[in-house]
């Protein structure tokens, strides 16, 4: 996987703005893919340290502060409406 600033970029493709562009998670180990590098949970990343990973953020810790990257960060999610009855 290329970092989105790499060469052979696609032209006029964005990054996403939080840097997560994807995550990998098994029983016996989670990564997170951050500025196109492949970072274990507990690793250093961006001057701080992987502390959590789900299905679609994860988790930075530094100096007891936490920030958060979302894999959508664009996209608000909202319950789905019930079906209209038949």
């Amino acid at each position: 996987m290329r970092p989105p600033t790499a060469s052979g970029a696609a032209a006029g493709a964005a990054a996403p703005a939080s840097g997560l562009q994807g995550v990998i998670t098994s029983p016996r180990r989670k990564l997170a893919v951050i500025d196109g590098a492949v970072v274990p949970l507990g690793a250093p990343v961006r001057d701080a340290t992987l502390s959590g990973v789900s299905d679609s953020l994860v988790v930075l810790q530094k100096d007891g502060e936490r920030d958060v990257l979302l894999m959508h960060p664009n996209i608000d999610k909202k319950p789905a409406r019930p079906a209209p009855a038949k």
